[in-house]
């Protein structure tokens, strides 16, 4: 009769471990699937782009003038704005601007009316159109606008220094701006508490030069166009700037 009991009891002392068992089985699959969505949703790569800057003196400019003239009809008016468009070649090749260097566009015609109790009548025409001119020679911009005034150029519309980036600052640009994506990178990951890997992509774009100070330089030589045909003009520096877009692993 003892072992009968003693037996009864481990029946049921096992049934109840059993139950334990299934029990925290049942609780820690939640668990586990619980990290493992934790784990899914951290970033398993990232992208940044790093950028390196560089301020280099111009090596050439671009005015941009407009040529208006106005006549009773159309025919003398385009006569009258050929003969200022020759002119004005003739005396920028004096000033050492190769013919190639210039060109000209948006060329529009456009009636002047005058309107009299309601009716309205064409009193003239005007033609009008841009010329484009590459300035190679800096020291000759004060002098080259005045010359164009002089022949007839009726307006600066622009005035923009430029310049052609060497291949040598071109190639330091791109180490620059790759070590500072790296570093926003390794920035990055750290704030994560994730460890930076390898570098899955990376490009490169083309550098780029931008003026720093044109507008005040054309609102000076806006003002003063009326005043000299030898407008003093600085120059001004520019920023040469490249990016560089890289994506990282995250380990």
């Amino acid at each position: 009769m003892i072992i009968g009991k003693i037996d009864t009891n481990m029946k049921h002392a096992f049934k109840q471990l059993t139950i334990l068992a299934t029990f925290a089985a049942i609780t820690l699959i939640p668990s586990l699937s619980h990290a493992a969505t934790v784990a899914d949703m951290q970033p398993s790569e990232i992208t940044v782009t790093g950028n390196a800057q560089r301020t280099m003196a111009p090596t050439y400019a671009v005015l941009t003038l407009g040529l208006t003239s106005s006549s009773a009809n159309v025919t003398a008016a385009k006569s009258a704005n050929d003969k200022v468009m020759s002119q004005l070649i003739s005396s920028l090749s004096s000033q050492g601007v190769a013919k190639k260097d210039m060109y000209s566009s948006n060329i529009s015609v456009n009636p002047d009316y005058n309107y009299d109790n309601g009716k309205r009548t064409i009193t003239s025409y005007s033609i009008s159109n841009t010329v484009t001119v590459r300035i190679n020679n800096l020291d000759k911009v004060s002098s080259i606008i005045g010359a164009a005034v002089q022949a007839g150029a009726t307006e600066i519309n622009s005035l923009t220094f430029k310049a052609d980036v060497p291949s040598a600052l071109q190639d330091q640009l791109t180490v620059d701006a790759i070590k500072d994506g790296r570093h926003n990178a390794e920035i990055m990951a750290s704030a994560l508490g994730r460890t930076l890997g390898p570098v899955k992509t990376a490009s490169t774009s083309q550098a780029s030069t931008n003026s720093i100070d044109t507008m005040p330089r054309l609102a000076k030589v806006g003002a003063e166009l009326s005043l000299s045909t030898n407008t003093p003009v600085e120059q001004g520096s520019l920023i040469v700037s490249q990016d560089a877009t890289m994506t990282y692993y995250l380990q």
